[in-house]
């Protein structure tokens, strides 16, 4: 019985590698989109020069925390595309927004369109009006869920853990000027690794994943599509996947 101790103590670090040598980060996101006019031509729009279209503030109806991050996920994604280099920021719309006197009639809109799901025509012209383009994207944060699991149990201990993350995602693309729906999609993105700290996958890595395939979706005029990505676990950070 007095070798007990020691021998744990023998058997800790043997522990602790095998609980570094995690399969890393792992992910999957698929999107499904419908076009309701074939005008404009995306590409054309997303690069237009003066601007024609622009990002608004994210919605997050389900966790209002998040929208900001939904927000710059999606600037992100945009940044990362070679797309929409030319789309207005979210940050630049807020700003063009407030500017114009027009809060109160972007509050009212967006919740409108958080509960019904369409756009007052009215307003939504005002605000395009301010922002000085013609078409709008509209990212919104449907769900997100976090979870985790134990990989190795040692006396009590877990050394190691699997988390995951899985958001869904919505954009969609609105005519100011006609009041038209043109373009919405949706996605899903579950991302998990393998950690030996207390940390958990970045939500922001799931979001941009699922906008960046939307937007090629956009892009190529595609329907549906499915992205896996498979990162080695030496590359792997904490919740940073670089």
């Amino acid at each position: 019985m007095g070798r007990t101790p020691h021998c744990y103590m023998l058997l800790l670090p043997l522990l602790l590698l095998a609980a570094c040598s995690s399969d890393g980060f792992k992910m999957v996101a698929q999107s499904h989109s419908i076009a309701y006019r074939f005008d404009p031509d995306p590409k054309a729009l997303l690069l237009s020069v003066p601007p024609s279209c622009a990002a608004v503030p994210a919605e997050a109806p389900s966790a209002p925390g998040y929208s900001a991050l939904t927000s710059m996920a999606f600037h992100s994604a945009l940044v990362k595309q070679k797309h929409g280099e030319t789309v207005l920021d979210a940050g630049i719309a807020a700003s063009r927004i407030t500017k114009a006197g027009l809060a109160d009639d972007w509050h009212a809109l967006a919740i409108s369109y958080r509960d019904s799901g369409v756009m007052d025509n009215e307003r939504l012209g005002k605000i395009g009006k301010a922002l000085g383009v013609r078409y709008i994207l509209v990212p919104t944060l449907a769900g997100v869920t976090t979870n985790f699991g134990p990989r190795l149990d040692f006396l009590g201990l877990t050394l190691g853990r699997t988390f995951w993350t899985t958001v869904d995602i919505a954009l969609q693309l609105w005519d100011t000027s006609s009041g038209d729906l043109v373009w919405q999609s949706t996605a899903s993105c579950t991302a998990a690794a393998e950690v030996v700290v207390a940390t958990r996958v970045s939500m922001r890595t799931a979001m941009e994943s699922s906008f960046l395939l939307m937007i090629d979706d956009l892009v190529q005029g595609r329907s549906e599509s499915v992205m896996t990505a498979e990162v080695p676990a030496a590359k792997v950070s904490g919740d940073v996947v670089k």
